[in-house]
């Protein structure tokens, strides 16, 4: 279904919390359509974009489906919590907040139903990416020249799973989230950044990672009643 004025006006599952990172708006690849639907399924009191919401402020290569999301952003954060937890490729933080209207922010905590949740994107754990940002850099530019070119989906995920330097950022993101929030206390802890739906549990602590709304399957978490589950579509 698309997005109309009267989208948000319909019934709707009521749920605590909906996350979801790495839309990309922008790339022409996005799923705005597969977004704007979660929105006419679910009613949620909160909504985390979890990083790399926005590729830049780049709004020439905006199209009128990317606008369609932002301006669905934009309207719930009115009667609503709506946090945009920031990412490497998002805007400033201050121009996010400014020019939405949004809260913006490094990571995000909050409790509900005796449990702690931590949000942050995850690059802050991407060694590769922090040490050698240029190369990075590069790479992604490759990466996205393969999306852009229409090389197949399955091509681009035979890269995830078999290049040892993205298997291993991917590791060090979910390992240094969990170190984090055991030190902050937190049950469950969400990132993006990787582009790759993982659910790890270690000892009393929850890691998942949303995945990416511009290639391949995507996710996003729905919290009800203190009962978290990792969504694919």
């Amino acid at each position: 279904m698309w997005y109309n004025k009267d989208m948000l006006k319909g019934k709707k599952e009521k749920i605590d919390t909906i996350i979801l990172s790495d839309i990309h708006l922008g790339d022409q690849t996005v799923r705005c359509r597969e977004i704007l639907n979660i929105f006419e399924k679910y009613n949620p009191n909160r909504i985390v974009l979890n990083g790399d919401i926005l590729n830049g402020l780049r709004f020439k290569r905006l199209h009128s489906c990317d606008w369609r999301v932002l301006s669905v952003f934009r309207k719930l954060s009115k009667s609503r919590e709506v946090i945009w937890v920031h990412g490497n490729h998002d805007a400033d933080a201050r121009i996010i907040s400014n020019l939405l209207g949004i809260k913006s922010c490094n990571k995000y905590i909050w409790e509900d139903n005796g449990k702690k949740y931590l949000a942050l994107h995850g690059h802050q754990f991407d060694r590769f990416l922090n040490n050698n940002f240029i190369t990075s850099q590069g790479l992604f530019a490759i990466y996205n020249y393969f999306k852009r070119n229409n090389v197949t989906n399955i091509f681009l995920e035979y890269i995830r799973k078999n290049n040892s330097t993205w298997k291993r950022n991917s590791e060090e993101v979910a390992k240094g989230a969990i170190r984090f929030a055991r030190i902050m206390g937190a049950d469950f802890v969400f990132c993006g950044h990787i582009h790759q739906i993982e659910e790890i549990k270690e000892k009393n602590i929850v890691y998942y990672n949303t995945g990416s709304w511009s290639e391949g399957v995507s996710g996003y978490i729905t919290i009800n009643n203190g009962k978290v589950v990792l969504n694919k579509v």
